[in-house]
Order: structure tokens, then C-alpha cells, then sequence
């Protein structure tokens, strides 16, 4: 099969396009044929050396596929032909630390892409527990499921199982026109929020109006002055940070009082310096968030095929060229929502 092999960790003359043999698969495994991998600015800071990545590994972490063959151990409701999604790990179902919930954060779970072979590839091998069947996509093309992990999955813990987001307050959406920017948008007024997007990109902000936010921040440099405008002076509820150290300091600034930002990205892995006196005096929070768990990827699922949420990405073929480029497009910040591997 075909697959892109990150030989090293570096620049992306590292992804290097080879033919490999297919997976083989054990007693609780599914062969898939990929349908979509998405790629996520997490596979540019592994490929840059700041995850634990075990190269040579194919990358990948985005993963909608068809069931080409099925272990013997497998449970029925899995078969031939099925659409699944995955989650962007594989934990042990046997360690007692990863219940139902908390799968995302136990020590056991191995990184999908980084640890082990992920899905910039024609097929990938994966264990039955991870994988969640899509019985109908509705009108979402079926691609479009390979993020519903990473980026829609993240988004609904943040919003309802960790923030407890609820209808009529307000948050603040930052990279508002990037992968997890303009989807945020979309599940924040699934969930009946008010939304403030904000984006350095006028150009964007133009694309961002179709997604409905009630209010749209273009900024140079400084944006919570302008959000606390927007809300009579008192800040938002939530922050969704997808940006990290360049914004968190505005961010912190635009929340009200015991306000909460839910810490999804950083584009930027230096350490960042803050005054600590912006948490402790209005007794506001910074929550981290580590992607999603299996019942968050089942809601995810929901949202894409009811179409509370419209899937923003572009598809490039499994090639060598195209992969390279979609890195360094989302290393600069150009893209305007997803990028996904079709091949």
C-alpha cells in the first residue's frame, strides 16, 4: 500500500512517500480502508520533535475508514463495509484507570501517528474498542468523520463536560478561522451560546460570517478590549483558546469574573510567562483539554449527521507533495479550516 513515512523528526523533507505492506490485524483488530486522515497541527509539532514520536512512523491521528476484515475476537455489531471513526489513541481497556470518561488522560494509551502507525495511508490496523460505526453520515460526506475525534469530539468536552456550558452564556473564540476555530463556532451555537470569533485575517472573517457568530473581532494585537465592549463591559463566560501563548493573555482579559478558558491548542510549545494575579483576583480558571473520549466522539458523530455542524476542509491526494505542502500551509497559519488526505 501506499503511505507517508515520517523517517525522522525535522523539516518535511522528513515525509517521505513509500509503499508498505498492509497491516495484518490480531484476534480484536479491524483492517480499514481509509476514507479520510486528517491532518491537525499536532502531526506538525510531532514531526518538529515536540511529542513523543517514534519515528519511522507513519503519521495520522484523523481517522474515518471502512472495515475491509475483521479479527476473530471483533463483536458482531462490527462488520464488512461499515463506516467507523477512531479515536486518536488506543487505550487498555483492562487498566483500571481507564474507565469510560477518562480513556483520554490514563498513562497506558498510546498516540495514534506517534507511537504507533497512524493513517496517512491507504489502510490502517486498529483495536475494536477505539472505533466508533457511523450507521448514517446523512448528508456529511464521509471524510469529513476523520476529525470528528480531534477537533469536534475536543470541542464538545470542552464546552459540556468540562466548561458545563450552558444555553444563553457567552464565549470568545479565538483562530476562529482555523480547523478548530470555525468548527468551535458551529458547536457553541449548537449549543446555544453566544459567540465572539476573532481572527487577524479580515479576509477570513468575510468566510467566517456564513457560520453565524453574533459577533465577528478582527485584531491586530489586542482584542479583549473589544470584547468587553461586546458584553457591557463584563467578559465572556468561556474562552476557546486554539491558539495558546500569542492570545492567552488577551484571553484572560476579555473573561468576567470566575469566567473559564478551555485550553485546546498552542501553536507555539515555548514556555509562556503570565501574571498570575489575572486568575487569583476574579477567580478565573484555565482548563486543559486532551481531545476527546468515546462518548464525546459519539456526540460528535450526532452533530456532523444532523447537521448542527457543516465540516470546513479542503481533501489532497496521498502523495508525497501534497502532504508536504498541507504542513507547511498549517505551520504558517494559512489554512481556512481542515485539511483531510483522501486516498
Amino acid at each position: 500500500m501506499r503511505a507517508i513515512i515520517m523517517n525522522s523528526v525535522g523539516g518535511v523533507e522528513n515525509l517521505v512517500e513509500k509503499e508498505v505492506e498492509i497491516p495484518k490485524i490480531s484476534n480484536e483488530d479491524v483492517l480499514l480502508k481509509v476514507v479520510g486522515c486528517g491532518i491537525c497541527y499536532r502531526d506538525v509539532l510531532a514531526r518538529k520533535g515536540f511529542m513523543r514520536v517514534r519515528p519511522p512512523v507513519i503519521p495520522g491521528h484523523e481517522i474515518v475508514g471502512r472495515i475491509v476484515e475483521v479479527g476473530d475476537r471483533v463483536p458482531q455489531n462490527f462488520k464488512k463495509n461499515d463506516l467507523v471513526a477512531s479515536l486518536i489513541y488506543i487505550y487498555d481497556p483492562k487498566d483500571p484507570k481507564c474507565v469510560e470518561g477518562r480513556e483520554n488522560i490514563c498513562r497506558s494509551r498510546v498516540s495514534i501517528g506517534e507511537e504507533r502507525d497512524g493513517c496517512y495511508a491507504e489502510y490502517i490496523s486498529l483495536p475494536h474498542w477505539i472505533l466508533v460505526k457511523i450507521d448514517d453520515p446523512g448528508e456529511t460526506p464521509p471524510e469529513a468523520y476523520s476529525f470528528a475525534a480531534c477537533v469536534i469530539g475536543t470541542l464538545v468536552r470542552a464546552l459540556k463536560t468540562i466548561g458545563k456550558a450552558v444555553r444563553g452564556e457567552s464565549v470568545l473564540i479565538t483562530g476562529a478561522s482555523g480547523g478548530i476555530g470555525i468548527h468551535a463556532i458551529q458547536v457553541a451555537k449548537a449549543y446555544g451560546l453566544k459567540v465572539i470569533a476573532a481572527t487577524r485575517s479580515s479576509e477570513k472573517a468575510e468566510k467566517i460570517k456564513i457560520f453565524n457568530p453574533d459577533h465577528i473581532i478582527v485584531y491586530k494585537d489586542r482584542f479583549s478590549e473589544e470584547v468587553r465592549k461586546l458584553t457591557d463591559g463584563e467578559g465572556v463566560d468561556y474562552v476557546i483558546e486554539s491558539v495558546g501563548g500569542p492570545t492567552l493573555t488577551e484571553s484572560i482579559r476579555s473573561l468576567r469574573w470566575g469566567g473559564k478558558i478551555l485550553l485546546i491548542g498552542n501553536v507555539d510549545p515555548s514556555p509562556y510567562q503570565m501574571m498570575l494575579g489575572h486568575l487569583i483576583l476574579r477567580e478565573n480558571s484555565i482548563l486543559g483539554v486532551m481531545n476527546s473520549c468515546k462518548h464525546e466522539l459519539r456526540e460528535a458523530i450526532d452533530l456532523l449527521r444532523k447537521g448542527f455542524v457543516k465540516p470546513v476542509y479542503k481533501t489532497i491526494s496521498l502523495d508525497q507533495d501534497s502532504v508536504r505542502e498541507a504542513h507547511q500551509i498549517i505551520e504558517r497559519g494559512g489554512s481556512f479550516g481542515r485539511i483531510i488526505i483522501k486516498p
